[in-house]
């Protein structure tokens, strides 16, 4: 299984791209909305792990596009946003 990680944190990208791998998954991972974004549509990817908060176009953005493509890929959503109507 792929996994496409989009996360501008180098931190955070790292230790979830370490963790996926050391659980088996095949994984690509980038810190830019606009390169996820291409990925996701380009390339083969079972999930993807978006953060809401990118600096050059957001994960809502990224998955917005992808959905108009007709991508239907599962996307779990990272977001350090604390108001519950964000997170919904």
């Amino acid at each position: 299984m792929r996994v496409l990680v989009i996360e501008d944190e180098p931190g955070l990208r790292q230790s979830l791209s370490t963790q996926l791998r050391s659980a088996g998954y095949a994984v690509d991972a980038t810190g830019s909305g606009v390169e996820g974004a291409y990925m996701g549509s380009e390339f083969p990817v079972d999930l993807a792990v978006v953060d809401l908060g990118l600096p050059d176009l957001s994960g809502i953005e990224v998955i917005r596009g992808w959905r108009s493509e007709g991508l239907e890929l599962p996307v779990l959503i990272l977001t350090a946003r604390g108001r519950w109507q964000d997170k919904v």
